[in-house]
């Protein structure tokens, strides 16, 4: 009887510890589409990465915040999205809609390009919209709505996900 109850106790142990163990404390997280600008300022890149499994504004946020990194260990992508200190932020309403805050000195760091602009405002527009739950984004620039961003497109449009040529 003695022996039994020892393995029983054994036992026990051994199953609590390989419980402990194999439970993760990593959040849990949920894939997305980040898209970066190629190195020839020519198209889109679709690249697959992890968000944390959160609200959407708070997923659409992480988002932001890796475009600004970028990809440093990858010679093919070209970052426009400054790291320094100009903002960049994001609000989601319950309306499915990003709304995206650019402050004005972005536009003066870009090169002045139609192309640029368009590849700056829908690698924004893609990555969020890939996001479950966004489905279009508005941009204001310095917190008011305004026309124009670098002088191409309207920035009072709202702008919905286009598949990358």
């Amino acid at each position: 009887m003695k022996k039994f109850v020892f393995f029983f106790i054994i036992s026990c142990c051994i199953i609590c510890i390989a419980a402990a163990c194999s439970r993760s404390d990593e959040a849990p997280t949920v894939g997305a589409k980040l898209f970066f600008i190629d190195a020839e300022l020519n198209r889109l890149l679709a690249y697959e990465d992890e968000l944390p499994d959160a609200d959407k504004e708070h997923m659409a946020r992480t988002a932001i915040e890796k475009l600004k990194v970028g990809r440093p260990d990858n010679e093919k992508i070209r970052q426009l999205l400054p790291r320094g200190k100009e903002k960049v932020t994001v609000e989601v309403r319950g309306d499915n809609i990003a709304y995206v805050d650019l402050e004005r000195s972005i536009a003066e760091q870009l090169p002045r390009s139609r192309d640029i602009e368009r590849l700056f405002i829908y690698q924004i527009v893609d990555t969020l919209t890939s996001i479950k739950g966004i489905r279009y984004v508005r941009f204001t620039v310095d917190g008011s709505i305004r026309k124009d961003f670098m002088g191409y497109y309207d920035m009072r449009e709202t702008y919905r996900y286009t598949y990358p040529e």
